[in-house]
């Protein structure tokens, strides 16, 4: 399992809801703002192996094709689709993101 996909895991033992993984998966692949550098570089391959292997072990929960889930092609695919105007909910990838910890709050 990659380094990401142990630290979402470690983060998020309950996993996310398959909607809010791809909005997650969707906000790494725009954004790695606050991402610990040593889970650096996020290309969409490696976001789709990390999100394919946490949805082998059932950390992603549910999908419209759950047997797809677990194929780092279908990750892929989700990235993609932006470029044909699928538009990634960004506000609610970023509150996913602080809740993995990618962001944190900045002082006043």
């Amino acid at each position: 399992m990659s380094d990401l996909a142990s630290y979402l895991r470690s983060r998020v033992p309950e996993g996310l809801a398959y909607p809010d993984a791809v909005q997650l998966c969707l906000r790494l692949y725009c954004t790695v703002d606050g991402v610990p550098s040593e889970l650096l570089p996020l290309s969409k391959e490696a976001l789709g192996d990390a999100f394919a292997a946490l949805g082998g072990v059932g950390w992603v929960q549910g999908g419209p094709q759950p047997h797809q889930v677990p194929d780092p092609a279908h990750w892929i695919g989700v990235m993609l689709a932006i470029f044909k105007g699928s538009h990634p909910d960004m506000e609610r990838g970023e509150l996913l993101a602080r809740q993995v910890g990618f962001v944190v709050e900045k002082g006043l």
